[in-house]
């Protein structure tokens, strides 16, 4: 039998571990006329959220298109891919999607052909220095709102991982958006991304040109009462039993990551499926083991790209938690040295991500990491 748990990939239908309370509120927001910033940590499941509640507008008579960020490197092609989501969120025919190209985007050339599953791509003749953006953005950002106007439907857009349009050459690109969007009634748009602190500056710092655009929604863990049972259906598939119990270990094993979750949970079942019939908190401990052994030679190589104090730090917070790392005792105890190198450190392991802060403690953003460090506390 195939393994009902996945990880590391976009997830939809029923492997989608149902948000039922996130789906209904940026709905209705959305639906709504709301803009929305979605804050969310690396994988908690913020696309496989995006992707499902975009199929629940579109089912609810609603347009909508999803522009992946992550995808341009430049303003020019974050524009292109821009006009070519909306007008296929609009057309799926690529005779279509021509017609209206050319009709809202005649001057810069459009052309249209199939990728090789068939779908209709367009190619927009946009060059790359700043004149020649400056010259095609008027009407790429005005496309929406004109495409949700002419369809007589709302349009939600989604820009995912949007903070990355600060990284483009150039300062223009954000504050043309900001003054575009600002003036469409009939599109709601949807600014997500893993980067937290970054996403949340563009939202609320004053002199960002997004400032106070949109309501800012932080995507938190999946509530227990939803997860346990969503993993009980599925482990009961091989005839094993996970009580409430075992599934609330499995959570905090896994620091309530959905995809840290999902990953154990697939070893569990390859370690378990067919030889057992209930989960226990040894089989637990086996699966951890079992990842940390996989997952050792990209640990050991990031833990030779850290500087020797970064390590130390790691060390004292895998041993005794990140809760009081400036105190006069912790330092001292781990040998840490002053304040300020310990700042320092801090800074730049979350900056690589390495660390995540919440509620002023510091905690690994992999526990399956944190359990390798601690296999190799002195």
């Amino acid at each position: 039998m195939q393994n009902p748990f996945r990880f590391g990939s976009v997830v939809s239908g029923e492997d989608f571990a149902d948000r039922r309370r996130e789906l209904a509120e940026l709905g209705r927001e959305l639906a709504g006329g709301q803009h929305v910033f979605l804050l969310s940590p690396r994988r908690y499941g913020k696309t496989s959220l995006i992707l499902t509640l975009l199929a629940r507008l579109r089912a609810q008579g609603l347009l909508t298109a999803y522009v992946d960020v992550f995808r341009a490197t430049t303003a020019a092609q974050l524009l292109e891919l821009t006009a070519q989501t909306v007008l296929r969120g609009v057309e799926s025919k690529p005779e279509k999607v021509l017609r209206l190209a050319v009709d809202l985007l005649g001057k810069l050339r459009p052309q249209v052909g199939t990728d090789s599953r068939g779908k209709p791509t367009l190619s927009l003749e946009i060059g790359h220095s700043p004149r020649s953006v400056l010259a095609v953005q008027e009407e790429i950002l005005a496309l929406p709102e004109e495409l949700a106007q002419k369809r007589k439907r709302r349009l939600v857009l989604v820009f995912d991982e949007f903070q990355e349009i600060q990284r483009f050459p150039g300062a223009g690109l954000e504050k043309a958006m900001r003054s575009h969007f600002q003036t469409h009634r009939h599109v709601s748009y949807l600014f997500a991304g893993s980067r937290e602190s970054a996403l949340r500056d563009m939202a609320s710092r004053e002199r960002s040109p997004f400032y106070k655009f949109g309501r800012m929604v932080t995507l938190g863990p999946i509530s227990p009462q939803e997860f346990v049972p969503f993993l009980q259906v599925r482990f009961k598939r091989g005839g094993l039993r996970l009580t409430a119990e075992m599934g609330d270990a499995v959570l905090a094993a896994a620091d309530d990551v959905p995809y840290n979750v999902q990953r154990l949970c697939h070893q569990l079942w390859a370690l378990r499926a067919g030889k057992v019939d209930r989960i226990t908190e040894q089989d637990i401990g086996d699966a951890i083991a079992g990842i940390v052994e996989q997952d050792a030679p990209h640990f050991s190589a990031g833990w030779d790209r850290l500087s020797l104090h970064q390590r130390q730090v790691l060390q004292a917070i895998a041993r005794s938690g990140g809760r009081n790392v400036f105190a006069g005792e912790f330092l001292t105890a781990h040998r840490l040295g002053s304040h300020s190198s310990v700042q320092t450190s801090l800074r730049q392991l979350l900056k690589e991500q390495v660390l995540a802060k919440a509620n002023g403690e510091y905690r690994f953003a992999d526990p399956f990491f944190r359990e390798w460090v601690a296999l190799r506390l002195p």
